[in-house]
């Protein structure tokens, strides 16, 4: 029997039970486990946690965990002031991509209303996910810890919310995707860019009737979906500035 004392840092405690937020916890193991293997217990996946100190000391996912142990975990690199100290996970992904697993649906759509690039399924499975995650380099979204549990899995998230709009406000402020901010560039539907119909097209595959009411159309480059900015992008136009506001 060995004997561990952990401390969460930061967000990391909105992944402990309240009675454990804020407060260093003893651990009881039966022998010694690797970094890695200790998060599970405590629920925390280990994309969540940037920087690992044992007794002071930065440390890797596979280091052993001894008796008597002082651990201190991290979630941004930023929480400690040591030029010194180096992160336990490579450096972030340099660009707002994302992948969402089967319980996300309804983010994913307002993600991509916003413009950012995000890959769902509501069909695919934790193995595919995480390969296309590592492909692609994308950031995976889940509410599912046992996905971000993987050893596979490089980059993720733990998504708090359980409502999507709440969790859309979550990602965009854990991630300040600002930036990469692009409304109406994507296809709610399938993730690809859209383009504006050329006047030729137009004629060719709208509706007279349609065509006479409004001006401009798009297409989905993927899947050909038409767009065309009625009285529902009024609405959606107003819960872009809303959120941006």
């Amino acid at each position: 029997m060995i004997q561990v004392e952990c401390r969460c840092h930061g967000r990391l405690n909105e992944l402990l039970p309240p009675s454990q937020r804020g407060r260093a916890r003893l651990m009881r193991l039966k022998q010694a486990v690797s970094l890695q293997q200790l998060l599970i217990p405590l629920r925390i996946p280990h994309p969540e946690v940037d920087l690992a100190l044992i007794n002071g000391v930065p440390v890797a996912l596979s280091c052993q965990v001894q008796d008597g142990d002082h651990l201190h975990l991290y979630p941004d690199i930023g929480d400690i002031d040591d030029p010194a100290i180096i992160p336990l996970r490579r450096r972030p992904l340099q660009r707002a991509r994302f992948i969402l697993d089967v319980h996300l649906g309804r983010l994913a759509r307002r993600m991509r209303l916003l413009g950012l690039d995000t890959w769902y399924r509501n069909h695919m499975d934790d193995r595919p996910i995480i390969r296309l995650a590592r492909l692609q380099s994308r950031m995976i979204l889940t509410r599912d810890r046992g996905l971000l549990q993987q050893p596979d899995v490089s980059h993720g998230y733990y998504v708090r919310a359980t409502h999507p709009e709440k969790q859309l406000r979550e990602v965009l402020a854990r991630f300040e995707a600002w930036p990469w901010l692009a409304p109406f560039s994507r296809c709610t539907r399938c993730n690809s860019l859209i383009e504006r119909l050329s006047p030729e097209e137009v004629q060719r595959r709208v509706r007279p009737r349609l065509s006479r009411e409004f001006d401009t159309f798009f297409r989905c480059t993927g899947c050909d979906q038409l767009y065309w900015q009625g009285s529902h992008y009024d609405r959606l136009r107003a819960y872009v500035d809303q959120l941006r506001g």
